[in-house]
């Protein structure tokens, strides 16, 4: 993982190896624009991180990104990525998300993924108990319709911690398989009427007849990518 994580000298990742399929790309309706990721110049932003916390799946396995299979195949991956369902209320209330919130002061990234990870699942991931290790991150994404920008940290875990949730925040837990998220798989999209506006977005299911979609599917499917050539 660290691997598929590694930045240079200048602090950038390699090249995405696989592409990501257009459909992740958010689009305004019914021109179908897309909607940048990277902020615009000058403007102050708001930040937030979420943490994709890979842990393993109901079996007893390693945590790694190789499944098995050659590097252009498609395959499952020996991992689950830890994700929530937001409470129902709210402006994303309902959808399937990765763990996080807004950074408070000077808080660090990973500070602030610490204490989103504590606040809305219940446990400590500074707690050598767990033994969760961050192990990188991905570029940040914007949101403009928030003007947020999303710091995205990845950790692994030997085990799924006991998890908590805070009724309050998270309706529920669940663990998707990283390799649902290659995205050399197809890739569905839904509309959705988001303030007055109407957006198209990539979607990808997951199992119990769910679905992941918007920036959380795109930076899932960035992630698996990386992990897939790595």
């Amino acid at each position: 993982m660290r691997a598929a994580l590694v930045r240079d000298e200048h602090g950038a990742l390699a090249p995405l190896p696989i592409a990501l399929p257009a459909a992740l790309t958010p689009r305004v309706l019914p021109d179908l624009v897309a909607v940048p990721h990277t902020p615009p110049v000058g403007r102050t932003l708001r930040r937030a991180v979420v943490t994709a916390l890979l842990i393993p799946p109901t079996a007893r396995s390693s945590c790694n990104s190789v499944g098995g299979g050659s590097g252009s195949d498609i395959h499952p991956y020996e991992c689950q990525v830890l994700l929530i369902r937001r409470a129902e209320h709210g402006r994303y209330g309902g959808w399937i998300a990765l763990p996080g919130g807004k950074v408070e002061g000077n808080e660090t990234a990973q500070e602030t993924a610490i204490r989103e990870l504590h606040e809305e699942l219940g446990f400590n991931a500074a707690d050598p108990e767990h033994e969760i290790r961050f192990v990188g991150s991905l570029d940040p994404a914007y949101v403009p319709a928030t003007n947020f920008l999303i710091q995205v940290l990845v950790a692994v875990a030997p085990q799924t911690p006991q998890i908590t949730p805070d009724p309050r925040e998270v309706a529920e837990t669940l663990g998707a398989e990283l390799g649902l998220f290659d995205p050399r798989h197809a890739v569905h999209v839904v509309d959705v009427e988001e303030q007055g506006q109407l957006m198209r977005y990539g979607v990808i299911p997951v199992p119990g007849e769910r679905r992941v979609w918007g920036l959380t599917a795109r930076l899932l499917c960035e992630l698996a990518a990386r992990c897939a050539a790595a």
